[in-house]
């Protein structure tokens, strides 16, 4: 018998039972445990990391080359995120913190690089800061110029000649997804038109015009993203009916707030089946630039002559930033048919439906220069 004593008659009967022990708060205890441990590693690793300002590498590995642009205006983040693409620096976050937390983020300067997978984080940091200029040559390629213009610029500096500009241009084949369903026309004069994309580019001496060619497409393939694609798409457009679209813009507005109502203006033209007659096309069919067109230029029998054909021209004439080729995915919602510069400082225009109020004002504007 158990020698245990009841004290009143509520117990009796009972099983006596065993007391559980819990279990869950020791688990979990345990597996905060291994997780504090598993970071106190990975961050004791990566503080030595950034300590000795570098990255760790294997005794037998051989680093290679890799040649980084940076252009004007990329900030530093920008600049980690990129070598970290390029395979420099393996994490671009611990690199953009050592460069901040040595002052020298804001140093980082534009160009073309060499730089070696092999290098640590205070050698590439200190090669960003001082870019050798002396080996590079600057080509600017402004908003609006032709692949002409381009070609000439680069003649001019030195660089490359004009004649092999303009025939790597239009002979040679270039990768890129923009270009495979290009219309392949020979009246289609220069090949790249308007996929030249304007920016600040930093060349080496020994650059081919191949290699120009490439840095300036690639620059067109970065900027013109898929959601734009999608976009023109939608809109049942092709990438080079936009781009033709952008590339005549470009050249007929000055005024950068007016460009999606130019943009309706094409548009609305086209819809209702009216020629477009845009003086800059009847310029670059000439092969000249002015401010004025006369009647008599308006008369080449040129497929990328507005006032000769209908419809868009047979490509672009020029090569336009992506602000332009925005506003053509992006047009006002107006009803114009017309506009004639009422502004010749600002480049501001008179926009109308109506045809009458456009010879109207066509007619005082052609006044001031009589």
């Amino acid at each position: 018998m158990s020698n245990k004593t009841i004290k009143n008659g509520k117990n009796k009967g009972r099983k006596k039972r065993k007391r559980k022990v819990k279990k869950a708060p020791i688990i979990v205890l345990s597996l905060f445990l291994i997780i504090g441990i598993s970071i106190g590693i990975v961050c004791y690793n990566y503080y030595s990391l950034y300590k000795k300002g570098g990255i760790i590498f294997d005794e037998n590995y051989v680093g290679h080359d890799v040649n980084i642009s940076i252009r004007i205006g990329t900030n530093p983040k920008e600049i980690s995120s990129a070598l970290k693409e390029a395979g420099i620096v393996d994490n671009s976050l611990l690199f953009y913190l050592k460069a901040k937390n040595d002052g020298v983020a804001q140093n980082f300067q534009a160009g073309d690089f060499v730089l070696n997978t092999d290098m640590d984080y205070n050698q590439i940091i200190d090669i960003l800061q001082k870019p050798q200029q002396s080996n590079q040559l600057k080509l600017l390629v402004k908003e609006g110029q032709t692949q002409e213009d381009i070609a000439k610029t680069l003649d001019e500096q030195g660089i490359v000649s004009y004649d092999e500009f303009m025939t790597a241009c239009n002979t040679l084949s270039f990768d890129y997804d923009f270009l495979k369903d290009l219309p392949t026309d020979e009246a289609r004069t220069s090949k790249l038109e308007g996929y030249l994309y304007p920016d600040t580019y930093y060349l080496s001496e020994n650059e081919t015009a191949e290699s120009i060619i490439n840095k300036l497409l690639s620059r067109f393939d970065e900027l013109y993203t898929e959601d734009l694609t999608k976009k023109a798409n939608s809109m049942g457009l092709t990438t080079d009916e936009v781009v033709t679209i952008a590339s005549i813009i470009e050249r007929e507005v000055k005024y950068k707030p007016e460009k999606n109502i130019v943009a309706s203006v094409v548009y609305n033209r086209l819809n209702q089946g009216i020629k477009l007659q845009m003086d800059a096309t009847v310029l670059y069919a000439k092969k000249e630039h002015s401010d004025r067109t006369l009647i008599s230029d308006t008369k080449i029998e040129s497929p990328y002559n507005t006032y000769y054909v209908e419809g868009l021209p047979i490509g672009p004439i020029s090569n336009p930033s992506i602000d332009t080729i925005e506003a053509v995915l992006n047009p006002a919602n107006t009803d114009y048919l017309y506009y004639v510069v009422k502004n010749d400082e600002t480049g501001e225009h008179f926009f109308t439906s109506d045809y009458n109020e456009f010879l109207k004002a066509k007619d005082e504007y052609i006044k001031k220069f009589d």
